[in-house]
């Protein structure tokens, strides 16, 4: 009998275990794993993600007027560990980036801000980020269409500032943002150096149909038919000497069709100190021949007001292991000859960044310029 009793409490006891075990955990239970996109930890309310992104690139450039002795080489483009979650309520939410330099190997704070969802559309986010312009430039390098953001993006961007910004959704079909910053391009200064008296950014989105979701890439496979349209403003007055005027403002377009996506930019910019009336242009597309293979095309071209306009045509394709989490990307960017170079400088404070595989020096040469990029890209 001592026996059965026995028994019978094993396996009752096995039993409890069992159902306890593929019970979900409560809110306040600690837990962690993996959902599908990050690693995360949460209880009591609160939520940490771990995530990383890994960039290596091999760029082969050449020039009539470059130096043979280097001509191509290994880089890590990105290399970065993100923490973000959200403390005691959904609603409070933080994102902390550190990121590695390709130049130096030294590790760096790349975005840290907090906010605040009240509700109804409405955001509050304060730190540092990206100022809310260009869109490719607001689209994460994780899921860019090319290996690289496009030149005309690179020479209009206004990256990021120390801010504080307002988030609005009037209606289903509209996004508002507004953001008080130090100054396009500023990343990280005391305040009391800023060099802007004031600087103003307001990005507009309109859904006009389709998810917005489509938003978050420019990769489409069977998608339904969506477009976009989005228009952006920088007002910035800079104090102190050589103070400058400064004013930026771009239009753009998404569409989504079935296995094509679609990209168009125009972007502007005017400012006082040398007298510059900027303008440029992206287009870009990109056709899933499968759920793996989507090749692309791209064009940019520049016209800074004291020069014949610079043009570069890209075209490459990516191979999706895993989606953007696993994926090879390969491409080649030709930049036709300039017939009357300048030197005169974009809004990010250098004519372009040698980030995307071109050179800054040949740009403002006279010979043209083609550069063949190879990326492997790994998330986790």
């Amino acid at each position: 009998m001592q026996n059965r009793v026995r028994g019978l409490s094993t396996a009752l006891a096995t039993a409890l275990l069992a159902v306890g075990m593929t019970m979900p955990a409560t809110a306040d239970e600690p837990r962690a794993g993996h959902d599908g996109k990050k690693h995360f930890l949460s209880g009591s309310g609160h939520k940490l993600n771990i995530g990383g992104q890994y960039q290596q690139r091999f760029v082969f450039n050449t020039s009539d007027a470059r130096d043979e002795t280097n001509l191509d080489g290994f880089e890590i483009r990105r290399a970065k560990l993100a923490l973000s979650g959200h403390l005691a309520s959904p609603a409070l939410e933080y994102d902390l980036v550190m990121a590695h330099s390709r130049s130096s190997g030294n590790t760096f704070l790349e975005d840290a801000y907090v906010g605040y969802e009240f509700g109804n559309g409405m955001t509050v986010t304060a730190g540092r980020f990206k100022l809310p312009f260009l869109y490719e430039e607001l689209l994460s390098s994780k899921r860019q269409l090319a290996v690289d953001r496009g030149l005309t993006t690179e020479f209009f961007t206004l990256n990021r500032a120390e801010q504080i910004q307002l988030g609005l959704s009037p209606s289903d079909a509209l996004k508002l943002r507004v953001a008080f910053s130090d100054g396009a391009n500023t990343n990280s200064s005391g305040a009391t150096t800023d060099p802007a008296e004031y600087a103003v950014t307001l990005r507009a989105q309109s859904n006009l149909a389709g998810e917005w979701g489509q938003m978050k890439d420019l990769v489409a496979h069977g998608d339904d038919f969506a477009a976009f349209v989005s228009g952006a403003v920088h007002i910035e007055s800079q104090e102190g000497e050589g103070a400058d005027e400064l004013l930026a403002w771009t239009v753009d377009g998404i569409v989504k069709t079935g296995n094509l996506s679609l990209l168009g930019a125009v972007i502007g910019a005017s400012g006082d100190t040398d007298d510059r009336s900027q303008l440029g242009i992206l287009a870009q597309a990109g056709f899933s021949l499968s759920p793996q293979l989507q090749p692309y095309v791209r064009l940019d071209q520049i016209d800074d007001d004291a020069a014949d306009a610079v043009t570069a045509l890209t075209a490459g394709f990516n191979y999706y292991l895993n989606k953007h989490s696993a994926k090879l990307t390969t491409d080649v960017v030709y930049v036709l000859e300039p017939q009357n170079p300048s030197g005169v400088p974009g809004l990010n404070g250098g004519e372009f960044s040698s980030g995307i595989g071109l050179s800054s020096a040949q740009l403002n040469g006279d010979d043209p310029q083609i550069a063949v990029r190879a990326q492997l890209q790994l998330l986790f």
